[in-house]
């Protein structure tokens, strides 16, 4: 069921572009939920087979190579990474955030033929300027990407994993 809802937000977000990471985020959400529910193998399980599902369901998006290199892993490193000593915790989420976002571009451009930048694209700004743009940018997505996972579990944990516990007992 976490495969197929995932799995449902994912494709929705390949089928309207304008809510890709949008719907990427709502999947990583299903992923949280079950390392909270479930514990840590079945979300690697449910982090790779709804990559599965979204590249073989939309191979040219993408979609399934941004889920499966940081929206995806992320809710699960995020789990790791804050077990270690708090003052560490933004460092290594931004460095997480980096390599990850950097391997999703590297893989648009490689392995999807999908350009990143191409010269006087944005608003005649060199290539280099736009990639500057392009880091900070992704750096400020990875703290609000941070702070969203993190409201959003405290919401489900204290309003709805007591409902579901009470409904599975």
């Amino acid at each position: 069921m976490a495969v197929a809802l995932g799995s449902l937000f994912m494709v929705l977000g390949a089928v309207f572009e304008a809510l890709d990471l949008t719907a990427a985020a709502l999947a990583s959400l299903v992923v949280a939920v079950i390392y909270v529910e479930i514990g840590s193998p079945y979300t690697f399980l449910v982090w790779i087979c709804t990559t599965l599902v979204t590249g073989l369901l939309y191979p040219g998006s993408a979609m399934w190579l941004m889920y499966l290199l940081m929206f995806g892993i992320y809710p699960i490193a995020k789990g790791y990474i804050e077990r270690l000593p708090r003052g560490l915790w933004l460092i290594i989420k931004l460095l997480f955030g980096n390599i990850m976002m950097g391997g999703v571009m590297l893989g648009c451009q490689f392995i999807l033929g999908l350009p990143i930048v191409e010269e006087g694209e944005f608003f005649g700004l060199p290539v280099t300027a736009v990639y500057i743009i392009l880091w900070v940018m992704i750096n400020v997505a990875v703290v609000l990407y941070d702070i969203f996972l993190t409201v959003l579990m405290r919401f489900y944990m204290i309003k709805l994993h007591p409902v579901f516990k009470k409904l599975l007992k």
